[in-house]
C-alpha cells in the first residue's frame, strides 16, 4: 500500500478506537486521486461547495467526503 493509504487507514482505526461518529474530508474536487483514495476507504460524497477556495490564482470547489464509523 501507499503511503496515503497506509496513512488514512492508520486514521480511520485511530478514530473508531476513540469512538468517533464519523470522518469527514474536505477535498478539492479536482483532486481525482484524493477523491478516489477516500472512496477506496468507503468514504461517500456528501456534498460539494462551488467557488469557495482560492489558490494558484483560481477559485476552486470544495467537495465533501464522509465515513459513517458507526456501520
Amino acid at each position: 500500500k501507499g503511503i496515503a493509504s497506509q496513512l488514512l487507514q492508520r486514521l480511520i482505526a485511530e478514530a473508531k478506537a476513540k469512538g468517533y461518529r464519523a470522518l469527514v474530508a474536505g477535498i478539492d474536487a479536482s483532486n481525482k486521486a484524493s477523491i478516489q483514495l477516500h472512496q477506496k476507504f468507503a468514504f461517500k460524497h456528501a456534498g460539494t461547495l462551488t467557488n469557495v477556495g482560492f489558490k494558484f490564482n483560481q477559485w476552486l470547489d470544495l467537495a465533501f467526503y464522509e465515513l459513517d464509523l458507526q456501520d
